[in-house]
């Protein structure tokens, strides 16, 4: 157990190195949600012993939680996997899924596995390779499965947006953390993009953000957990703003996770 938290507390790092990952958005029929589930369930133990191989740091499955009345919704992605890796290198490695596959299941045949490996669903997908560039620290324990997180699409307008988001933002998120009203918070750079599907957004987005929020701060409790904004502090939050532009925003729920044992 001690050595299972300490990969997720470097996984959700960012003194130890810049993260690479990449994000695969999954679009289903209707009615296959469950089906899907039960073959990302199957792939679980591959994607362990590919971490345990030294392949990859990390993988997480997410559900996209469709709002009643988004308009956007019908668009949107079902599932969001994500898989972790500490650097280039790693990422770059050869490997071979079927391969570490039959060796992650030697008690099933080679029919009935081959049967599970084609049947699916595995959905319509678009694939982005991310940079992480700077996160808060993660204090929390073990993550949860049902845990939301708030995805966050930018479209970069300026040069400077992230000096703003890494050298401003972040201390206000790290403020967030001391009271209560945030958990998690990390800034993301698209790399890359191999795009299958239409997407929700018009324009495509340069960033990504994630926020793991905590508890409502009552209105008797505003002030004194976050001050009173500087002059500075406004002028920052203002010209900040004018650096990104928000495209897209969703809400996703952890369906399952994987490092190493």
């Amino acid at each position: 157990m001690k050595k299972y938290f300490l990969l997720l507390t470097i996984l959700f790092s960012s003194s130890l190195f810049s993260q690479l990952i990449t994000y695969t958005s999954v679009r289903l029929d209707e009615g296959q949600n469950e089906d899907y589930v039960k073959i990302e369930d199957f792939w679980s133990k591959i994607h362990e012993a590919t971490i345990a191989q030294d392949l990859a740091t990390g993988w997480m499955i997410w559900e996209v939680i469709k709002e009643e009345g988004d308009e956007k919704a019908s668009s949107r992605p079902d599932f969001l996997i994500m898989n972790f890796y500490k650097d280039s290198i790693q990422k770059n490695k050869p490997r071979n899924f079927y391969e570490i596959g039959r060796a992650a299941y030697p008690k099933l045949s080679k029919k009935k596995f081959d049967k599970i490996w084609e049947g699916g669903p595995y959905g319509e997908r678009n694939v982005y390779e991310l940079e992480r560039l700077d996160n808060t620290n993660w204090i929390f324990g073990e993550l949860e499965l049902g845990t939301v997180i708030q995805f966050n699409a930018f479209k970069q307008l300026d040069d400077s947006y992230e000096r703003y988001e890494m050298e401003f933002y972040k201390k206000w998120h790290e403020k967030g953390i001391l009271n209560g009203s945030r958990k998690w918070w990390e800034f993301n750079k698209i790399l890359s993009r191999n795009l299958n599907t239409v997407t929700s957004l018009e324009d495509e987005p340069t960033h990504i953000t994630i926020d793991i929020y905590g508890r409502e701060i009552p209105e008797d409790e505003l002030e004194d957990a976050w001050g009173t904004p500087t002059f500075t502090d406004q002028m920052m939050w203002n010209n900040g703003s004018k650096t990104r532009e928000m495209l897209d925003q969703a809400n996703l729920k952890l369906v399952m996770y994987r490092f190493a044992n």
